[in-house]
């Protein structure tokens, strides 16, 4: 019988630098038409970026890219993306990218389970050198626990996780890109801030529809460390971070009314979406 594999390997490719050059280059050619694979390869060699199909294969489970009936296209999410300020694109990517993954569709993105894996466990360390030997235990122990979850949730047709010392280097790579960065000399250190734009939108994601509309959410200690792993952010900042935010997003949240013994509230107008942190 062949081996089949559980494809959560993450492409070094596929990183945000090339993801963000090839969504650029199509967003400044909108009367671009083409309708084949071997078409949109020759556009990208003709224009000196990457034609390996992990990154138009990534952009399109990102969300930010599509075929449609006149050829390969952004779609609105795509644009929506170009639009922001240039400074902020990687972090969202990494937001894109770690909140890829659904447990409703749990085949769709493998990816992003393992990017997500991989962030958490790095930012439950707090500091770690990514480097000998760790990795490769890294490795044996992200292929043992992607095994133990898909099975425990009943996906068992496959007999191999495809995930290995390249997939860290992918992820890495997507690390590396966020600003304040969160690897320097080859180290992983939680940061002390970061954008208002990716601290709304993981804000939004962890409390999902709680409270909607203009319901008091109270931010408990598990809440805010599960946006802290979002933004990859110290703890410890994570109040000064949100102080900044909120007078900057007024449309989308604001302070909670409620205070009190348990801790910090606020109050979500809608939930947030890319669009409304364009600015």
């Amino acid at each position: 019988m062949a081996s089949v594999n559980l494809p959560i390997h993450v492409p070094p490719d596929a990183n945000p630098e090339h993801l963000l050059r090839f969504l650029e280059t199509l967003a400044e050619h909108p009367e671009l038409n083409v309708e084949t694979i071997a078409d949109l390869t020759g556009f990208l060699a003709s224009e000196g970026l990457s034609t390996r199909t992990e990154v138009q294969q990534t952009a399109a489970q990102l969300g930010l890219l599509e075929r449609a009936d006149d050829g390969f296209k952004l779609t609105p999410l795509g644009h929506t993306l170009i639009q922001l300020k240039a400074t902020i694109r990687k972090d969202i990517l990494h937001f894109l990218f770690y909140t890829g993954w659904r447990s409703e569709a749990p085949n769709v993105f493998l990816p992003s389970w393992a990017y997500r894996t991989v962030c958490d466990d790095y930012w439950a360390r707090q500091q770690v050198e990514l480097e000998g030997t760790f990795l490769d235990r890294r490795v044996s122990e992200i292929v043992s626990q992607t095994e133990q979850y898909f099975r425990g949730i009943g996906i068992v047709d496959f007999n191999e996780v495809s995930f290995g010392r390249k997939s860290l280097t992918g992820i890495k790579k997507w690390l590396e890109a966020v600003d304040p960065p969160v690897i320097e000399d080859n180290t992983f250190t939680r940061r002390a801030f970061c954008s208002p734009e990716l601290l709304l939108l993981a804000l939004g994601w962890v409390v999902g529809q709680e409270g909607l509309p203009d319901t008091d959410v109270l931010l408990s200690h598990e809440t805010r460390e599960a946006i802290c792993r979002v933004c990859l952010l110290e703890p410890t900042a994570f109040d000064r971070a949100l102080d900044w935010m909120i007078p900057i997003f007024p449309q989308v949240i604001a302070p909670g009314t409620t205070a009190g013994f348990y801790g910090r509230f606020v109050r979500l107008h809608k939930l947030p979406q890319l669009a409304d942190v364009v600015r």
